[in-house]
């Protein structure tokens, strides 16, 4: 992949005029917000070289702060809960630090994801919140997660114990199953392993699983007890590299998965086996509701697929990825699997990096851009009805629970 190159002052000049003439909101802005109607959001400088967080007061028409939390680095995630929010420092920054909506600025720990000094890294990806004592770390880089206190008060207070991953553990050198999303749903933790090998998703013999544990007892629930005893307990995905979770209550749990839309890196043809799965809760099936195409029909009208937002019964969004920063917008309906193979209007092939789905039941898209980094809020109907400029790149979208 080749980075984005201009400076993020640039950048931030350009947006700042660019939405005041179009009559989005400004990127800039007061440091003074706080409040539970507060979207945090994860930011990226376009050349990668720095990130930052902002927040959106959806109470008054949708205000941003300037940046609260900046950083020199910028592969960071973000978890939010309550009145605080966390940025996480992913591959070999190894992090969790935390901040509360009355003093956003102000850091209030930031403590070590790593299990000894010496680790490489344990380049941890998310956050999984039980309640506001204890909360789940999923790191990526290893075959343990974390049972944490997100109020600990010390380092040494902050870690509570392990859920054990390592019956998942791929066939390559990093000894991980490179778990990459967790998400709770009915008291049950549910968290999605890539199991990629050597970095390649392609690999028939390695299936991603996702383990599934109490949250009560911390114990891990055998998916499917009447097979082998000796097989591992969790669900085996037919897709390969998954992203991550959706969850919409009465809708159901899905996921999606990219497949392998970069294997010309390795020399190989670019692999459709991705798609978006429905995980059943009850009895922990899996049905395959938008394929990616089949490997050999060159049909594949949505690219590989990205991130997946659930908004109702009938209405879900899912990016499209054809190449690095061409990206589309999809419509399809979670019911009946049925997915428009046009992309919604106004967002084809631009550099749509993170999507969410927002209190008022309109879609957050997150667009990357030099000149205009930028939130988009699309309508159910799918049409756009609001603009918010930022400061940089958008790269995660957290709203309050």
């Amino acid at each position: 992949m080749t980075t984005r190159t201009l400076l993020r002052t640039v950048s931030a000049t350009l947006a700042a005029l660019l939405l005041a003439a179009c009559g989005g909101s400004g990127g800039g802005g007061s440091t003074e917000l706080a409040g539970a109607n507060v979207a945090v959001v994860a930011t990226v400088a376009p050349d990668f070289s720095g990130s930052n967080t902002q927040l959106i007061d959806l109470d008054n028409d949708f205000e941003t702060t300037a940046g609260l939390t900046p950083r020199d680095r910028s592969d960071y995630a973000l978890a939010r809960f309550g009145g605080h929010f966390y940025p996480i420092g992913r591959f070999q920054i190894d992090t969790v630090a935390k901040y509360s909506f009355d003093a956003p600025t102000q850091q209030i720990y930031e403590y070590s994801a790593l299990d000894t000094p010496e680790d490489p890294t344990s380049n941890p990806a998310d956050l999984v919140f039980v309640d506001a004592r204890k909360a789940y770390l999923v790191r990526r880089g290893s075959d343990k997660i974390w049972i944490v206190d997100p109020s600990a008060e010390s380092e040494a207070a902050f870690k509570l114990g392990e859920l054990d991953l390592s019956a998942y553990r791929d066939a390559d050198a990093s000894g991980s199953p490179e778990p990459i999303d967790g998400v709770i749903v009915d008291g049950r933790l549910y968290v999605v392993m890539q199991r990629t090998v050597d970095n390649s998703p392609s690999d028939p013999g390695t299936s991603p699983f996702v383990a599934v544990f109490d949250v009560a007892t911390d114990q891990e629930i055998d998916t499917n007890p009447d097979d082998d005893a000796s097989n591992p307990k969790g669900i085996a995905l037919d897709v390969r590299n998954p992203n991550g979770f959706a969850y919409a209550p009465g809708v159901g749990l899905f996921l999606s998965a990219t497949g392998d839309p970069f294997a010309s890196f390795r020399g190989e043809p670019r692999r459709y086996n991705g798609g978006i799965v429905r995980i059943d809760t009850t009895d922990f099936s899996t049905t395959l509701v938008v394929d990616d195409g089949p490997e050999t029909s060159g049909e594949h009208p949505y690219g590989s697929i990205g991130d997946l937002v659930i908004l109702d019964a009938d209405t879900a969004f899912f990016s499209g990825l054809e190449a690095f920063q061409n990206t589309s917008l999809f419509a399809f309906n979670p019911t009946t699997g049925v997915a428009n193979e046009t992309p919604v209007a106004g967002y084809a092939g631009i550099d749509i990096v993170t999507l969410a789905g927002g209190p008022e039941g309109n879609l957050w898209v997150g667009i990357g851009s030099v000149d205009m980094p930028r939130i988009e809020l699309v309508s159910p109907d799918q049409q756009t009805v609001q603009t918010i400029g930022l400061i940089q790149n958008p790269t995660a979208i957290r709203f309050a629970d």
